[in-house]
């Protein structure tokens, strides 16, 4: 929490109040071209020019058919959007309340967001609130978009992401820029189109992500009334009744955790998976408990060996686990079933139990309990450490082979080996001892699927060092690329999280981690 409020105040010092950014020397062509930039756009961030503003854009497919919509309130860098499928009417917010930045899933669970999410959302508010041109920026060449000549300005924002902005020497309007370029949040946004919204003062009508189709924003309503309250995150749509805050038994195998349920009145057994971002049920659950499908979709790319996993979305009356519950809650069917459990489960149990709840894994004693978020977890015993949940998944820094910054994820449903993206041994020089001898070469080339998973991809599997959490280090670790990773995320399976007890405080976005006494 502190260094996010140093990012915070760094950035909000320099840019409403004009301090000098630390940066690579500023160069005149440069500062001309941002000048001429605020020229064209008549206001900045720091000019009070908008004091608040309320924004629609809308999405359209190919069929000219607008399919989802989203609500953005700003006041300054503070905002909430609200991103709503008009098709399957269901929405996700997200927000920065000028304190903290959050996530709130579809069913309402809100968590803070940290570290490298934090910095990426932040550089966006300030690019499109106008705050970049008070920066210092350095010219880096020039390209040809759509015809046009441009140059392109690199921006540091101060401790957040670096933008390349792609400015027309004409005008001064960008017509792209990138965020965090061949960085893991690397984000192009082209197309960008400008509308008057009042007289003199331009902002960004149009735009699209990449390759994707554009989003226009369809009104545009400066000055709008409502209060600092209207950035903080809403109330669940999903409920707890936690009526049992004593520990209960779940199931520690020699490669899975496993937990019993109730759903709408039916008991089954389920993996418990933090690598899940929702709550999976297989199609043979499903047809006890006779649940309706509310709309069906493809995943494409869900998971480990998923190549395209076709889901019906259901709405659950209620979850009972422990003699807690949870109520109205969107789950997923998963028509492929799951694959290659001796256990046969009747699904997943994944972020939706931790999104609202301080869930606590005592694997030594085989023990699980839930509480009240209220419930103040104690962190005397452990390792705290900070995870960026805005996957709906735990992924923590780690370090790997003492030399390489890993972005991990913390899969209880991913059995044994550490997975990572063939990019580590490409770009970042990762090296790992493979046994190509006659002898070892099938144990070191193996097939890979998640859980979920019909796509076995193939993996070379190898010795690593070691990966290292704080001052935890997990040494002589099996490892294996695969496809489906790429730049520097790792994933962290049940073998590493079977030495501790984990107290799972999702609703402050943290893990305790309290190593096995053994």
């Amino acid at each position: 929490m502190a260094r996010l409020l140093t990012v915070l105040l760094t950035v909000v010092i320099t840019v409403l109040f004009g301090a000098s950014a630390p940066s690579c020397a500023a160069d005149d062509a440069a500062a001309a071209l941002l000048a001429k930039h605020h020229a064209y756009v008549g206001w900045r961030l720091s000019d009070g020019t908008f004091k608040t503003l309320r924004l629609t854009r809308e999405y359209t497919n190919e069929k000219g058919l607008v399919t989802r919509r989203r609500v953005e309130l700003r006041m300054g860098i503070g905002y909430r959007n609200t991103n709503t499928n008009l098709e399957r009417n269901v929405s996700y917010e997200e927000g920065f309340t000028g304190n903290i930045f959050w996530n709130s899933s579809w069913n309402g669970f809100t968590t803070p967001e940290y570290g490298d999410a934090a910095k990426y959302d932040l550089t966006y508010a300030i690019f499109f609130n106008e705050g970049v041109d008070t920066l210092n920026g350095t010219l880096r060449g020039s390209d040809t978009i759509d015809g046009t000549t441009v140059q392109i300005v690199r921006v540091t924002v101060p401790n957040c992401d670096v933008i390349d902005l792609y400015i027309d020497p004409s005008t001064g309007a960008y017509t792209q820029a990138v965020i965090d370029p061949g960085g893991e949040y690397d984000t192009a946004i082209r197309g960008i189109q400008y509308a008057e919204v009042l007289p003199g003062k331009k902002m960004i009508h149009s735009f699209r992500f990449g390759s994707g189709r554009p989003y226009v924003y369809t009104k545009i309503e400066p000055n709008v009334l409502f209060s600092d309250q209207d950035l903080h995150p809403p109330a669940p749509s999903a409920t707890w009744s936690f009526a049992n805050p004593q520990p209960f038994p779940f199931k520690v195998s020699y490669d899975r955790f496993y937990v019993d349920a109730t759903i709408d009145g039916v008991r089954g057994r389920f993996i418990l998976d933090t690598g899940s971002s929702s709550i999976y049920l297989t199609q043979r659950f499903a047809s006890k408990v006779k649940l309706k499908t509310l709309w069906s979709a493809t995943t494409i790319g869900g998971g480990i060996g998923e190549e395209a996993v076709k889901t019906d979305v259901v709405k659950l009356d209620s979850v009972t686990i422990g003699g807690n519950t949870l109520s109205n809650v969107l789950a997923e069917l998963n028509r492929n079933n799951f694959q290659g459990d001796t256990d046969a489960p009747d699904g997943l149990i994944g972020f939706d139990l931790f999104g609202g709840a301080v869930v606590t894994l005592d694997t030594t004693a085989s023990t699980m309990t839930i509480q009240d978020p209220s419930t103040q977890p104690d962190t005397s015993q452990g390792l705290t450490v900070l995870a960026d949940l805005s996957a709906g998944v735990p992924i923590v820094p780690m370090k790997l082979n003492g030399n390489i910054d890993v972005r991990s994820m913390l899969d209880s449903g991913n059995p044994a080996h550490v997975l990572f993206s063939h990019e580590l041994v490409s770009r970042y020089g990762l090296r790992m001892a493979v046994d190509n001898s006659g002898v070892g070469y099938l144990q070191s080339h193996l097939y890979f699927g998640g859980v979920a998973g019909t796509d076995f991809q193939p993996a070379e599997c190898g010795h690593l060092d070691s990966l290292v959490l704080g001052p935890i280090q997990y040494a002589g670790v099996n490892g294996c690329s695969t496809y489906d990773l790429s730049g520097r995320d790792v994933l962290v399976g049940f073998d590493f999280l079977k030495h501790f007890n984990i107290i799972f405080d999702y609703p402050r976005a943290r893990m305790i981690m309290i190593p096995h006494k053994s």
